[in-house]
């Protein structure tokens, strides 16, 4: 027995190409919808896919002989031309289609979204606020579903502004700000983490001299960034300056011997690499300093300047790690602070501090979370 596929547009046309190509005697194992493969066959409607069992002695001989003028030397150019090309490659090739296939549903399903959000009748007064949102940089998908939320409770609350309600919503998305505390006694062990290029190592000697200069803490640093020389440079500068004991790490197995040099510390500073999306063994350096040094907090440095998509990879990127806080660098550098929100809302996670300058250990502060809110919806 041999097992061959049709396509047809229904199953009584599927019968009829069987019975007339394999004869009465072959058997139906299945069918089902499908789609098509190819960028052409994107929108086009579902076939059906018929699976078949025949004996080949039992094929009808009129099958042979059903060939039209010119059909064989057509039929031998185009086994030429598969020949060509392998199984690999076509196999390559179709994924690749699928991939667009994929891409442009999401983008569709995307657009689609947006189009029929946009169009939601809402009143004047808060159509303007959401506009507003948008042009912070809000992402238009949390903006309109806030602006919903928003316009429901109005319908509720006929003595409460639009702003009013808006900036309450978009307070409870970013959550209270959660700073580091120390508790007297006790030895608080801070892991950082955050891509190349974001103001990280500069944003950990703030923190560092906000609580050993103005707290009267005793702080220390351990930098496991051992990739970028200036970086090193740059930090041991600093802690001279500050009087700030710093340990260089090069290998994980001296994490536990740097924090022992490090017991009478109240506060334990942590640095790390910035690496590239995907990079496997970068997640696993950091889950073994996580392993080993046991942190009890850990802030995730992101930019303000970054934009949204580029913030869902950098997020992604750091998903393996189980808790962690939110820290925003150089919000000074933009008068968006629709990427704050985004933040939150995508992350679940809440702010710690924000950085608004290079001065070190003035230019950080506490994110102040009534400010960015209203900064959003009065722009």
């Amino acid at each position: 027995m041999q097992v061959k596929r049709y396509h047809a547009n229904d199953m009584q046309q599927a019968m009829d190409m069987v019975i007339k190509e394999l004869g009465s005697d072959a058997v139906i194992l299945n069918s089902r919808k499908i789609r098509k493969k190819g960028l052409r066959n994107l929108f086009s409607k579902p076939i059906l896919e018929v699976m078949v069992a025949y004996d080949p002695a039992n094929v009808p001989s009129v099958k042979k002989l059903n060939i039209t003028p010119g059909a064989e030397s057509a039929e031998k150019t185009i086994k030429q031309k598969q020949g060509s090309i392998s199984h690999e490659q076509l196999d390559r090739l179709d994924k690749r289609i699928d991939s667009i296939d994929t891409m442009l549903s999401s983008f569709i399903d995307k657009f689609s979204y947006v189009k029929r959000e946009v169009t939601y009748d809402y009143p004047e007064d808060l159509q303007a606020l959401l506009q507003k949102m948008i042009d912070s940089q809000v992402a238009e998908e949390l903006a309109h579903s806030m602006a919903k939320e928003a316009d429901q409770m109005l319908r509720r609350q006929h003595d409460t502004s639009a702003a009013e309600i808006l900036e309450h919503l978009i307070l409870e998305k970013l959550g209270r700000p959660e700073p580091i505390l120390h508790k007297k006694f006790t030895q608080k062990v801070i892991l950082v983490l955050g891509p190349t290029g974001i103001g990280k190592t500069t944003t950990i000697v703030k923190l560092a001299a906000d609580f050993s200069v103005k707290q009267k803490k005793k702080v220390g640093i351990i930098n496991t960034d051992t990739f970028r020389i200036g970086a090193q440079e740059q930090l041991q500068t600093y802690a001279d300056i500050l009087g700030i004991p710093l340990q260089m790490i090069y290998r994980a197995d001296e994490l536990d011997n740097a924090l022992d040099g490090m017991s009478d510390r109240d506060l334990v500073f942590v640095d790390t690499a910035g690496k590239s999306p995907g990079d496997e063994q970068h997640r696993e350096d950091i889950l073994e300093i996580i392993r080993i040094l046991k942190p009890e907090d850990i802030l995730l440095c992101l930019s303000a300047t970054t934009g949204f998509a580029a913030i869902k990879e950098i997020i992604d990127t750091y998903g393996f790690v189980d808790d962690y806080r939110l820290l925003v660098t150089k919000l000074d550098e933009t008068k968006f602070r629709g990427s704050l929100l985004n933040l939150c809302w995508f992350t679940k996670k809440t702010l710690t501090y924000v950085t608004t300058g290079q001065n070190v250990p003035d230019d950080i502060e506490i994110a102040d979370v009534e400010s960015i809110a209203k900064q959003i919806t009065r722009g």
